[in-house]
């Protein structure tokens, strides 16, 4: 485990990128450039190595939309995180779709596009970026902490967990990932540290990544990252896991 005293942000500054933001206004392209869609998910092995990407594709085409997912080593990220490149393209799309879409996502099932239902679940080898995003964060002695807002990957790996804390009267805070224990039980991510040592870490600034996609205010006003939005209301710390 990372003692937080030694933990730094800059290696996240530099070369991260956050998935909140690529969620929200990334864009899908493909090998021609053309845009043909958006990130639905990324799947992850327990190691936290990303295998997957999960786009909603066809808008723009007469297929309808269709998810597809692409094996990671076969996606071109742009340098500020704002454009992924897959080799999907209308004319290669039905080819994808030959073998029906998979509804489960097993290990070893990840090295070759295909298409996946919009529900997609995952083997115990894998999980889904959407897994983690939203579950309730706590400390090790059970106390509510705040929700887990965000995910950085750095060098293809989930690097950090980013727990948004302002409704307690702090702010983000990005951790290291430890692994499939923090989150066993369903809609809570335990993180393992205690207050005293959470104490320790800065505020993670999302401003200073280097590797973020336009925002200006017309970006902002298309779709808001969860990084952006007001500060929550207060909740009490009497409440349950979700």
């Amino acid at each position: 485990m990372i003692v937080l005293s030694e933990w730094r942000y800059d290696p996240l500054y530099a070369s991260g990128w956050s998935v909140d933001q690529a969620f929200d206004e990334a864009t899908v392209v493909g090998e021609n450039g053309d845009e043909i869609g958006d990130i639905e998910n990324i799947i992850f092995d327990r190691d936290g190595n990303a295998v997957a990407l999960i786009a909603e594709v066809g808008g723009f085409w007469d297929i309808g939309d269709t998810h597809v997912s692409i094996p990671w080593d076969q996606v071109q990220i742009s340098e500020d995180a704002a454009r992924f490149t897959v080799p999907v393209t209308e004319e290669n799309a039905d080819d994808f779709a030959a073998a029906g879409d998979r509804s489960v996502l097993r290990e070893g099932e990840t090295g070759q596009v295909s298409t996946v239902d919009d529900d997609l679940a995952t083997g115990p080898d894998l999980f889904k970026a959407t897994d983690i995003i939203g579950d309730t964060a706590f400390l090790n002695n059970a106390e509510r902490y705040g929700y887990l807002n965000d995910i950085i990957v750095n060098d293809g790996k989930l690097a950090a967990v980013v727990a948004d804390t302002r409704a307690y009267g702090r702010g983000y805070y990005a951790y290291p990932y430890t692994g499939p224990t923090a989150w066993r039980d369903p809609a809570r991510y335990t993180l393992p540290y205690g207050a005293e040592d959470v104490a320790v870490l800065q505020v993670f600034d999302y401003s200073q990544m280097q590797r973020k996609g336009a925002t200006d205010a017309s970006t902002q006003d298309a779709g808001k990252t969860s990084s952006t939005e007001p500060m929550p209301e207060a909740e009490t710390d009497t409440q349950t896991a979700q």
